[in-house]
């Protein structure tokens, strides 16, 4: 299972880290992280990853073409030509072809949604429709061989029930036990539909500040 994952500057660490650890039980798993050039990559919470290859040598034939997303940085990387072109020439051959949160939107804008549902994260989901998508409010979202989750924390769901889908649900039964995914959120208010008017508000505001680049500090 050769996974190759787009890694870029400012994407949410999460996002590529849930399915990458669910996704390491698997048998035979192998996994190359892509940028522009190889090295250190920063992410959105501080902590750097690696990009282990460039466009230029990272496998041509992935069985598995991932991306992540993130806030401006995402939406930034929509206008990256080689960026786009490498997602579209890798998808355009990989097996399966997985996002979680606004990484669909990328997978999106390289012509890899059309005709396709996808899931994104909740605060995208018009977004998605700018690319023939038919975006899904699903926390995990399978159509055909597209793949795709929900915001941030949905990738550790995503990485378990696709590694169900590819090994077995079996597998899956093992690999959720190994992790420990039991989870017991501690306010309740991990959708829209679940939160006080007053707490999305909050959460929408801040998000509009992630995606501008626009803090309330420097208005």
């Amino acid at each position: 299972m050769k996974v190759l994952a787009l890694v870029y500057p400012g994407m949410t660490l999460l996002d590529l880290v849930g399915p990458m650890q669910a996704w390491s039980f698997l048998p035979g798993y192998e996994v190359q992280y892509a940028w522009h050039r190889s090295g250190a990559v920063p992410t959105d919470c501080g902590l750097s990853v690696q990009a282990t290859h460039s466009f230029e040598d990272a496998w041509t034939d992935p069985d598995v073409l991932f991306v992540g997303g993130g806030a401006k940085p995402t939406l930034d990387l929509l206008g990256d030509s080689a960026t786009i072109a490498f997602l579209a020439d890798r998808g355009s051959r990989a097996r399966w072809v997985c996002s979680v949160c606004t990484g669909s939107l990328l997978l999106g804008a390289a012509g890899l949604l059309r005709g396709y549902r996808a899931a994104v994260h909740w605060g995208a989901r018009e977004a998605l429709n700018q690319f023939g998508a038919e975006p899904s409010n699903e926390r995990v979202c399978f159509d055909r061989n597209r793949l795709t989750g929900g915001g941030v924390t949905a990738g550790v769901d995503f990485g378990i029930a696709v590694a169900g889908h590819w090994a077995g649900e079996s597998t899956g039964r093992v690999i959720e036990l190994i992790m420990e995914y039991a989870p017991q959120p501690p306010y309740g208010t991990g959708r829209p539909d679940l939160a006080d008017p007053q707490t999305l508000a909050a959460a929408r505001a801040a998000m509009q500040q992630a995606m501008t680049g626009i803090s309330t500090q420097s208005r």
